[in-house]
């Protein structure tokens, strides 16, 4: 960011080079629409490179990065709902997105990959039911191993409320996919 600040492009390319892939990824996940995702992602880094100049390093530049994020990302939750309270996507989002391909194993037979696939949306979905903070604190901690110090200054909570919000979240999917084998 201190060579950004100074004008140096290639800074902000090689940024995000590095960041992209996670923020669409985290976008992706949340949002379950690949336009919106990619907006997101366009807007957080027109957002970082307008911000270059008066940048100051408090915390850890991908908790700043993960922070913009999310309020992108709930910012388009709510633009969503005030302006078609009708439309809501069916998407299902894979846990293996198409920047993070799961190589099968030589050993797994093309119905143990469907029963996989199928299996990944339905728990796709449940976390897709989680209440937002919920959701996002399992997105940070399970897709990007995130600890709880890192998603707390994300969410802007502390850390037991994370912990707690985690561990609600799994109580709520271990009920919803008891039946899953």
């Amino acid at each position: 960011m201190a060579r950004i600040k100074k004008g140096d492009e290639k800074a902000f390319e090689l940024l995000l080079a590095r960041h992209q892939r996670s923020v669409y990824n985290l976008a992706l996940r949340f949002l379950n629409n690949p336009d919106d995702a990619a907006d997101v992602t366009q807007d957080a880094f027109i957002r970082i490179h307008k911000a270059s100049q008066t940048y100051t390093p408090d915390a850890k530049f991908t908790t700043w990065l993960y922070t913009i994020v999310k309020n992108l990302c709930f910012n388009v939750l709510r633009s969503r709902r005030s302006s078609d309270r009708s439309r809501r996507s069916s998407d299902i989002v894979s846990l293996d997105s198409e920047f993070m391909p799961e190589l099968p194993t030589k050993e797994e037979q093309p119905m143990e990959r469907i029963e996989r696939k199928q299996t990944q949306e339905i728990v796709m979905r449940a976390v897709n039911r989680l209440p937002l903070n919920m959701k996002m604190a399992v997105i940070l901690s399970k897709y990007h191993g995130l600890s709880y110090d890192e998603i707390a200054a994300i969410m802007g909570c502390t850390v037991t409320a994370v912990k707690l919000r985690v561990y609600r979240a799994k109580a709520i999917l271990a009920k919803e996919l008891s039946g899953i084998t």
